[in-house]
């Protein structure tokens, strides 16, 4: 009879986990457009190298583009290859990396500590509200993240076993890692490997970590492309490591400058609802040797990110499940829950549900009746709004009553509201299918039928254009990240000045031109107008006379199509 009961609680355990992993990382991944600028680079990138053939140099916009290693290209590019250009074939790679995470996350922790807190930990990752956002939006980071855990995780397990294979796969990890973002892995884990053996009064341990056959497969793994890339192209190597990663890291020259406590709110936010309790972690644990490794990571990496002179709220993703770790272990043997974390959490809640009531019930509109486009949105996510509201209502309810005594009780409730908030935002994924991308202009300019037609971007990039449109766009008074492309003599060309703008814009040929909403009067200044303007998500579209002929067009092919 035992038996019986423990297999089901185990199979009903399993379902849990399965439900709960597709819907963060799985469920409606390809429902909503590719958003800038990110997802419209790291999408673009692979689908040219697809067209063209060429794997050795990465091409955005067809201009040489030489930012990032082609790691996250080349599995975006496979994943091209097997399931078809799409949105969902792009972010696959992407999610199978955060549930690769949150699995190694979980069988880390379960080996070494308890498969109780190997579970907990693994689901205080899936269910923190930035590795949920990080999954479904494309950037080299949850790649970049996995590929360093991993290499630490097997780095550990050598450590403690002496298992030869271990070693040989930290290394591998790490030579990938390498090739996800390029050396800033090999520092991190070697600042981080050199601290912690430091600590353990080992260096010397150093000199089995540095065998030549794991050196060898490291430098087989990352070396190759580097190689070839510096071969055919003689701007990348001055260009990747010094202005890339050293000015990167020492200067603002790259405009992304932030203060010192920058990433302080974006572990607040990113690890929330559990980051609440990293403080009285942190205390609880901070002399237990068995996490002493996940310390000096999490302390190396974020202490980095916070010098470094280029910031962005995904740098600092690799400690995510370094923290799950040390959080799980805190659930473990933290006695009670505290009053401080109660207060925050009953602020939170409270506030969310006088939003969401506030949003739900349409008190906000009459506030916001002069801008329809807001008040549009509020309109249509009223459902998330009266659901969040609700939800948040349930947990206040919980903390009021005093349930949660022992945070192991805690745990289920939390993520419960979690996997409701992810639910409620996938099951509003048209909304934000409308929001921060080109794809409903880019449609527009390919139902025209314009094979000839030119497409030029006005005083930005847009990032998604060239993929929703599966060709180039011109780019006009702006270059921002492919400057350093565009100075080859073969992309001079479709960089253009005012002058060029106006002359193509009056010429034959069908142009469209794509600008922000605040650039509109600029463009009647330069004469670049045209009464078939239709704009959507602050950038308009100006056809010019022949692109405007065949937008009258489309009602009648539609006819004809129907």
């Amino acid at each position: 009879m035992r038996c019986g009961k423990l297999r089901k609680e185990t199979a009903f355990c399993a379902l849990a986990v399965l439900a709960a992993a597709y819907l963060v990382f799985f469920y409606n991944l390809g429902a909503y457009s590719l958003k800038e600028p990110d997802e419209g680079r790291y999408a673009e990138i692979p689908r040219e190298m697809v067209e063209t053939g060429d794997y050795i140099v990465p091409h955005l916009d067809y201009v040489r583009y030489f930012e990032k290693p082609p790691l996250l290209y080349w599995a975006c590019a496979a994943s091209y290859k097997v399931f078809g250009i799409n949105e969902w074939s792009c972010r696959l790679p992407n999610a199978l990396a955060g549930l690769a995470t949150a699995l190694v996350v979980g069988l880390f922790a379960g080996r070494w500590f308890s498969r109780r807190i190997g579970l907990i930990s693994g689901f205080i990752l899936a269910t923190s509200f930035g590795f949920f956002a990080m999954a479904r939006i494309v950037t080299i980071d949850m790649l970049f993240s996995f590929l360093l855990f991993l290499s630490l995780s097997c780095f550990y397990d050598f450590y403690r076993e002496r298992r030869r294979l271990s070693l040989f796969l930290s290394w591998a990890a790490l030579g990938l890692a390498v090739l996800a973002k390029g050396p800033v892995a090999l520092l991190l884990l070697g600042v981080t490997v050199l601290l912690f053996l430091w600590s353990e009064k080992n260096l010397s341990f150093f000199k089995e970590i540095a065998c030549p056959g794991a050196l060898l497969l490291f430098a087989a793994i990352a070396a190759p492309w580097f190689v070839f890339i510096a071969l055919r192209e003689k701007e990348f190597f001055g260009f990747f490591f010094i202005d890339q990663n050293l000015l990167r890291f020492l200067t603002t020259k790259h405009g992304r400058s932030g203060p010192l406590y920058y990433f302080f709110p974006v572990l607040f936010g990113g690890l929330f609802p559990w980051s609440v309790f990293i403080p009285r972690a942190a205390i609880l644990l901070r002399r237990k040797r068995e996490v002493r490794l996940l310390f000096i990571w999490s302390l190396v990496v974020f202490a980095f990110f916070s010098l470094s002179g280029s910031k962005l709220p995904p740098y600092i993703l690799p400690i995510f499940p370094a923290l799950a770790v040390v959080l799980g272990c805190f659930f473990d043997c933290m006695p009670k829950v505290g009053r401080p974390e109660r207060i925050v959490y009953g602020v939170f809640f409270g506030l969310v549900a006088a939003a969401g009531v506030f949003a739900g019930s349409g008190l906000i509109e009459n506030c916001l009746a002069g801008a329809s486009d807001v008040v549009s949105v509020i309109r249509d996510i009223r459902g998330l709004s009266l659901g969040m509201a609700g939800v948040s209502l349930v947990m206040l309810y919980i903390l009021a009553r005093g349930r949660p005594r022992s945070p192991i009780s805690l745990i289920p409730a939390l993520a419960a509201f979690s996997l409701c908030v992810f639910l409620a935002i996938m099951l509003h994924s048209g909304v934000v299918d409308r929001f921060n991308t080109t794809k409903r202009l880019a449609a527009t300019i390919r139902e025209a039928g314009e094979e000839r037609a030119l497409v030029v971007d006005y005083g930005s990039f847009d990032e998604t254009l060239p993929f929703y449109l599966g060709k180039r766009t011109y780019l006009a008074e702006f270059a921002g990240e492919l400057e350093m492309g565009a100075a080859y003599p073969d992309a001079k060309a479709f960089f253009l000045d005012r002058d060029g703008v106006v002359r193509l814009f009056q010429s034959d040929r069908p142009v469209f031109v794509v600008a922000k909403a605040k650039r509109l009067p600029e463009m009647k200044r330069l004469g670049i107008a045209d009464a078939e303007m239709t704009c959507d998500d602050e950038r308009c579209l100006i056809p010019n006379r022949a692109a405007a002929a065949a937008l009258r067009l489309i009602p009648q092919k539609r006819r004809k199509g129907a």
